[in-house]
């Protein structure tokens, strides 16, 4: 249906606008993941599209590598994880089959276009690891059947047919490391077919690692195999002859991105919260009961490696802000080396960066508002130190600015600040179209999710179904905030959430709407809260509360978190990370009942539109389902709830997507247009 509200200036009626860009944005091929060459000459890129994944291979002296509108692989499998040989001439990456099925260990001569196969992997590769002097392999595979997380739309894998019937054991479904030596073969320059062999570690689940060769490395590692156990992560040296683990480090949250010294002898980790941006935490292998360094002032670090060229000192990838930072520690000092409103990502959609052997230069994937995400290279000092110099070229559709793409590149990205209740800086961006006439607009605020997520000043943020850039087109001023709990601002900021959730998070979404009101920029009662995961609890929980939005649409949320803790694959971890409650005590299942917006009340009667994917095990569908029919019971304010067919925690089919954007739009469009009858008590207010 049109949109029940006029937007002056914008081109054709908003339903329209939304349905364009969304298209657009399902339509964009785009680099993910940049790793450059030992010498430093070229890097190998791993790219999506509609069309699945493929890696090609940019100069770095080139003019910007087109990016390619098909895959390159004759039967049309896609094609990732490129890791460089030392020859800088072979790449290894997996390759997926069409059907579902293992994936293929292969090689890459650059030169001669040659592939081989080197070997059939028992599990979906999560991270290929090749030792600094190329002659053995490391490889992280999930087990079939083993659970996904979040960030990889909690489905679980799957090499063939789900078996009937699905089974499950405390044992199954863990993530390991597969070793095998790396050999020439005869009358070849590619490597000879191997044998990948189990390193283990025994009994444990890996979640990440890192590796330089020999029988040393080190890991996050848990006994438990559903990603819960994540939440409950060590860091391990592992030895990888006898798969035996010794703890080295014992965290108060969670880790990620480690990393190891050439000399073995010393490694890295970043400490946060939940999703991971933290802080670096330095480690002797030598003393495993030595005490981690922790270093003030580094923060928000989601990337750690030691400088090739002096590895006393320790370069950082994190966020700053809605920006990314890169700084060097060296004998305790932090030094920022460069810091801008863009995000430098890598393969984890988080800050990284990829270094050649000299450490001269280095290589990642950047995109601002307004420039499509392009990989990119830079030296690493001197006086052009950070200076990105693209070795691909956008997006061909964007380019040309053609279809949805023009819409994008209409739209504007603004900071903004305003004030909590306490009195906290609260931080976010402001989306929206510049094209029609100056004066307040329709309000819409977007919630990430985490809560340890954060909105970065990037092109088009796909975060919750892609709405953002969406609505933007379509005439809305679009809010999106980055609350207590965010990444970006700070360890201490993103855990204030912990046993506060929905709280300091809610009143600093609140404060913000009203500062925009009374600021001019909203409309007086005429905005809606729309989130994903967290941020889809948060707005069910604004709904509920409140009166404070004439609409909401929650997606793949958490609404009874008694019943997420027993039926999440991640229940038993997060709800205990964050300090909800406890369900294995009377008072703990009272705790989380009170945090559940199932059983919110305050509020007046707020219309939700309820969206989810089938296959959810991140939020089950159960979350939807009980929320859906707590409110239709209640008869209060219209609600509806539509369950989409073989999705995870996110959706990734286009028909899909376009459909539940079109659903929300037409949602708001009824719901917050001046034609819609007004509830009473509506306020844009706290």
């Amino acid at each position: 249906m049109p949109s029940a509200f006029p937007v002056p200036g914008t081109a054709g009626e908003p339903a329209a606008a939304v349905r364009r860009v969304r298209t657009a944005m399902s339509e964009q091929t785009v680099p993910s993941d940049s790793r450059i060459g030992p010498d430093g000459r070229g890097v190998a890129v791993t790219v999506y599209g509609p069309w699945g994944s493929d890696v090609l291979i940019a100069p770095v002296d080139g003019p910007g590598l087109p990016l390619p509108t098909a895959p390159s692989d004759p039967a049309g499998r896609s094609r990732h994880t490129p890791r460089w040989l030392p020859d800088s001439r072979t790449v290894l990456l997996v390759t997926e089959p069409v059907r579902p099925g293992p994936p293929v260990l292969t090689a890459w001569d650059t030169r001669t276009g040659e592939h081989r196969e080197l070997a059939t992997v028992p599990g979906a590769v999560e991270e290929l690891y090749v030792s600094d002097d190329g002659t053995e392999i490391l490889l992280l595979a999930a087990d079939d059947g083993a659970e996904r997380d979040g960030m990889n739309l909690g489905l679980p894998v799957r090499l063939g047919p789900a078996p009937a019937p699905v089974s499950h054991h405390p044992d199954a479904g863990r993530r390991r490391l597969l070793h095998a030596p790396l050999r020439p073969a005869d009358g070849s320059g590619l490597p000879a077919p191997v044998e990948l062999r189990d390193a283990g570690p025994a009994g444990l689940t890996v979640w990440n690692a890192a590796w330089r060769g020999g029988r040393t490395a080190v890991a996050t590692v848990s006994e438990e195999p559903l990603p819960a156990g994540y939440y409950h992560a060590r860091l391990a040296r592992i030895d990888l002859a006898d798969g035996s683990a010794v703890t080295l480090h014992e965290p108060l949250g969670q880790l990620a991105a480690p990393a190891l010294a050439r000399d073995g002898r010393r490694a890295a980790v970043a400490e946060g919260i939940s999703i991971v941006a933290g802080r670096p935490l330095l480690l002797d292998l030598d003393d495993p009961t030595a005490t981690a360094v922790r270093t003030p002032g580094a923060e928000d670090v989601t990337w750690t490696g030691f400088r090739p060229d002096d590895e006393d000192r320790l370069l950082t990838a994190g966020w700053s802000g809605t920006g990314s930072r890169i700084a060097e520690i060296r004998a305790g000092a932090v030094t920022v080396l460069h810091e801008e409103r863009a995000v430098l990502g890598g393969a984890g959609a988080q800050p990284a960066l990829s270094l050649s052997v000299d450490g001269r230069t280095a290589a990642t994937v950047r995109e601002a508002p307004g420039e499509p995400p392009r990989a990119v290279v830079a030296a690493t000092s001197g006086p052009d130190a950070w200076a990105w110099r693209p070795v691909t070229a956008p997006d061909p559709a964007a380019a040309r600015r053609a279809g949805g793409h023009g819409d994008l590149a209409r739209l504007r990205t603004r900071d903004t600040v305003w004030t909590a209740s306490d009195g906290t800086p609260v931080h976010g961006l402001l989306l929206d179209d510049p094209a029609p006439k100056p004066g307040p607009r329709p309000l819409a605020v977007v919630l990430h999710g985490g809560p340890s997520w954060q909105w970065s000043a990037g092109y088009a943020p796909a975060d919750v179904l892609g709405l953002a850039p969406a609505l933007a087109a379509a005439g809305w001023l679009v809010l999106l905030p980055n609350p207590r709990g965010s990444s970006g601002y700070g360890l201490d900021h993103a855990r204030a959430v912990v046993g506060a959730c929905g709280e300091v998070d809610l009143d600093d979404v609140l404060t913000g709407v009203a500062h925009l009101v009374a600021g001019g920029e909203a409309l007086p009662g005429r905005s809606a809260v729309l989130g994903h995961s967290y941020g889809g609890f948060l707005a069910a929980l604004a709904a509920a509360r409140t009166d404070a939005f004439r609409a909401a649409v929650v997606v793949s949320a958490p609404t009874d978190w008694l019943s997420f803790a027993h039926t999440s694959v991640i229940g038993g971890g997060y709800e205990e990370t964050y300090a909800l409650g406890d369900a294995r005590t009377p008072e703990g299942r009272t705790a989380l009942l009170d945090h559940s917006p199932l059983f919110a009340e305050g509020g007046g009667a707020t219309p939700v539109l309820v969206l989810h994917g089938e296959h959810d095990r991140i939020t089950p569908p159960g979350q939807a389902h009980e929320l859906y029919r707590a409110l239709a019971r209640r008869a209060g304010a219209p609600v509806e709830l539509h369950v989409y067919p073989a999705e995870g925690h996110e959706f990734t089919d286009p028909a899909h997507l376009l459909d539940a954007t079109a659903r929300a739009e037409q949602w708001l469009a009824r719901h917050t247009g001046p034609e819609a009858a007004p509830r009473h008590g509506t306020k844009d207010t706290p």
